[in-house]
């Protein structure tokens, strides 16, 4: 199951190892996610400015949660649900809700550099 490490642990990933640690991470982030989404939904019907930036607060509050949880198990949070797995030589990538891990990028790539790992 997921090694929990000190937060800004380095920890290198094998793919074998992401893949292995994407059940903990997956059940993390949906938890958050659809969290954030009712809250969200909430929002948008709220005209009340004061509830309003209760509830965005609440909703920063939840990322932040996520964030700290995906750090505590040696990963990297790089945008909302996006999931970066440091192998070494850069990164095994995953976002919510793909299945798999099925994406490297490198150091300097980001998301957009990501490519299918064969």
């Amino acid at each position: 199951m997921g090694q929990i490490v000190e937060i800004n642990q380095k920890r290198l990933f094998s793919l074998e190892d992401a893949r292995d640690l994407l059940p903990v991470v997956r059940r993390v982030t949906k938890s958050s996610y659809e969290v954030v989404k009712r809250l969200s939904t909430q929002l948008s019907f709220i005209p009340d400015k004061a509830k309003q930036a209760k509830i965005e607060e609440q909703i920063q509050g939840v990322i932040q949660e996520w964030n700290t949880k995906i750090r505590k198990l040696g990963c990297e949070a790089k945008g909302m649900w996006l999931v970066d797995f440091d192998s070494g030589d850069g990164y095994y990538c995953w976002r919510y809700p793909e299945p798999n891990i099925n994406y490297f990028h490198g150091y300097f790539e980001g998301f957009r550099g990501r490519v299918k790992i064969h």
